[in-house]
């Protein structure tokens, strides 16, 4: 799954940080969104990760395995 803005993109200095909580580069936001998504993401055996867009902006991927059909 990705999910791309068409904005600044990602600021060097946050780059390293962009999944940890509390970081953010908002004045009114607490830094834990992207935070709570890669703990979710990783839970199920998945990645999240980001990188600047086509054009601008900021691309971020998720990826999570298939469920298992326990009904065979």
């Amino acid at each position: 799954m990705t999910v791309a803005d068409t904005g600044s993109g990602i600021a060097p200095d946050v780059r390293d940080r962009l999944f940890e909580a509390f970081a953010t580069t908002k004045e009114d936001g607490m830094g834990l969104g992207l935070s709570i998504c890669r703990t979710i993401v990783e839970a199920h055996g998945g990645r999240i990760w980001a990188e600047a867009a086509d054009g601008g902006g900021t691309a971020f991927h998720f990826c999570v395995p298939l469920a298992e059909n326990d009904d065979e």
